[in-house]
């Protein structure tokens, strides 16, 4: 048997070979970069939790110096006060310590000291759990992350791939002339379409987990619902409809919550109110006040 008649055997034609190989190529382009983009990331994250570990571990030696021995001169002020302006250049820097930090450099109060101190071992705390995660992923990935991290790179072509699918089904319906006004035949599309897209935030957004439980149940329904799009075109108008609440229920129940509006100890609005005792608080704010922390008696402190 020839090359040409195996060919004709298994295409049919040239034509469909050379679409078979161009699909491929595009598969294979598209997974490369793809994983080279991951790694990439991965790495990217990595070096911002050291960059910031780095810092976060120059300050917080001196600053449990100056809390377990206060008495003692071993920390310069200048140098303390170096080395929390630098601690203000971490990538990963939280808003709530960078609050403790602006508000202990415009007044320097030497009691704010220990709230800074726990803050930053907190932080120092999570990073380095982030830290030894992201480690054994890049070197010592078990044996099902190990697949995941193989297969994951292909969800890109995946997704394109079904958007090309749903773009020819829909352009072989529309060649009856009475599919251009049947809103079926759209929403059919559109559902598909909808379905997709959410498909590939599931799998691809690397941030899902801090998004919690309902992130994820949310593109799970998106999806599943597009299941009913089997049954015939007459069921697109409804999944569509559920589709979009439920898109619309995710901006209630998935926006990201800030921290509590509460001014704490500290905070610039409580310190206003001190040094202008005549100021009335809101009557509707409540001041949140944490255990009071231990003064500290530095020799740092400006008089």
């Amino acid at each position: 048997m020839s090359l040409s008649e195996w060919i004709a055997n298994i295409f049919g034609s040239m034509n469909t070979l050379v679409a078979v190989l161009l699909a491929v190529a595009i598969f294979s382009g598209l997974y490369i970069y793809t994983a080279s983009r991951l790694l990439g990331a991965r790495k990217d994250s990595l070096a911002r939790i050291r960059q910031s570990l780095t810092i976060y571990s120059r300050l917080a030696g001196p600053l449990g110096i100056l809390i377990n021995r206060p008495t003692r001169t071993a920390v310069p002020q200048d140098l303390l006060i170096q080395l929390l302006q630098e601690c203000k250049s971490a990538d990963l820097l939280t808003r709530e310590l960078h609050e403790q930090l602006d508000t202990f450099l415009s007044d320097q109060d030497e009691s704010r000291l220990m709230t800074i101190h726990k803050l930053l071992n907190r932080e120092m705390i999570r990073l380095m759990k982030e830290r030894d995660e992201l480690v054994g992923r890049l070197e010592k990935p078990g044996w099902g992350m190990g697949l995941w991290l193989l297969l994951k790179p292909a969800v890109p072509a995946l997704a394109l791939g079904a958007v090309i699918l749903w773009s020819m089904i829909l352009v072989e319906a529309l060649g009856q002339p009475s599919a251009w006004t049947s809103p079926q035949v759209w929403c059919l599309w559109l559902s598909n379409i909808i379905a997709t897209i959410s498909f590939y935030r599931l799998l691809m957004d690397s941030r899902r987990r801090t998004h919690g439980v309902i992130y994820t149940l949310l593109h799970l329904l998106i999806v599943a619902s597009a299941l009913f799009n089997l049954t015939g075109d007459a069921s697109s108008p409804y999944v569509l409809v559920t589709q979009c609440l439920l898109y619309m229920a995710g901006f209630r129940v998935t926006a990201t919550r800030k921290r509590r509006e509460r001014p704490y100890a500290g905070h610039p609005e409580v310190m206003e109110q001190f040094l202008h005792p005549g100021a009335e608080p809101d009557s509707h704010q409540e001041i949140a006040t944490p255990s009071e922390p231990k003064e500290i008696n530095s020799p740092l402190r400006t008089r």
